[in-house]
This record gives C-alpha cells, sequence and structure tokens, in this order.
C-alpha cells in the first residue's frame, strides 16, 4: 500500500473538513426554507431588487428552486464523480448571495439576510446584511472553491 504524503494527508482532510461544513449549512438553511417558501419569498423581496423586463416576477420561482438546489449541491459534494458540480454549484449561488448582500449593503438597507428561513430554530441565527455577513460568505466561498479544485482531475504530466 502505497504511503501519502503528509501534505496531502492535510490537503485531503481539509477537503473533507470543508464538504461536512458547506454540506451541513446548506442543508441546515435549505429546510426551513423548503417548508415556508411563502416567507422566503418575502426575505427576497426585501433585497428590493428589480430585473430588466421582469421586475420582482423571478421572486417566488426563486423561492421554491433555490433551496432543492442548495440540498441537491451539498449532497453531491460526497458523490465522488458530481463532487465537482456540487462545488461549482455552490460557487455559483455564493457569488450571486454575496452580491445581493453587497448591494444592499450599499444601499443602506436593514434587512435579515434571509440565509435561515423563518423557523423559530432559524430566527435565532438570522443575521442582518452586512459587511461580516459578507465576509463569512466569503470564506464559505474560498471553501466551495477548495473543494472544486480538489475534485478536478489531476492534469497528465507529459515528458519530452
Amino acid at each position: 500500500m502505497m504511503q501519502r504524503s503528509a501534505k496531502e494527508q492535510i490537503l485531503t482532510g481539509m477537503d473533507w473538513a470543508f464538504r461536512l461544513l458547506l454540506a451541513a449549512l446548506f442543508l441546515y438553511a435549505a429546510w426551513p426554507k423548503m417548508l415556508d417558501p411563502t416567507t422566503f419569498a418575502k426575505a427576497i423581496t426585501n433585497y428590493k431588487v428589480v430585473l430588466p423586463v421582469i421586475g420582482q416576477d423571478y421572486v417566488f420561482l426563486a423561492a421554491i428552486i433555490l433551496p432543492p438546489l442548495e440540498v441537491v449541491a451539498a449532497i453531491t459534494l460526497f458523490m465522488g464523480r458530481f463532487r465537482r458540480a456540487g462545488a461549482l454549484i455552490l460557487c455559483v449561488l455564493l457569488g450571486i448571495f454575496t452580491i445581493l448582500i453587497l448591494q444592499a449593503v450599499l444601499r443602506g438597507l436593514n434587512i435579515d439576510c434571509g440565509c435561515w428561513g423563518a423557523s423559530p430554530e432559524s430566527a435565532a441565527l438570522a443575521n442582518k446584511v452586512g459587511w461580516s455577513k459578507i465576509l463569512q460568505n466569503l470564506g464559505m466561498l474560498a471553501a466551495a472553491i477548495y473543494v472544486y479544485l480538489r475534485a478536478c482531475p489531476p492534469k497528465p504530466r507529459y515528458k519530452l
């Protein structure tokens, strides 16, 4: 049996830790939003983002689609061939969420981020949008990028 280097063991451990953390956070966040999409839609509306042509008609569709997408991305972090796709979905979602929070901060909106839904347990975790929430998201984004890069197949080494 081949021994792995200490560096590779640490990198693999970090990969597992990040996957566990991201999956736990996204599964925990998705559950109350799936149970109460109407309240989640109201949280999305609080961001006051109006898209060209469709206005805010996207809100309820987003409230229905986002939580199951979070669940799928979280679960696929542990499914060998789909791990990279799951990490990519989380990267895209975290990028979008961070941009939405940033625009709310820059516009001076004093709103709950809507990250955890509306259950009593979620209310205890509720965060107002702000710079600390942006930093949290950037940390999670860095972890998702790490998982994505670790899931990329190794490049063959060509010798001339």
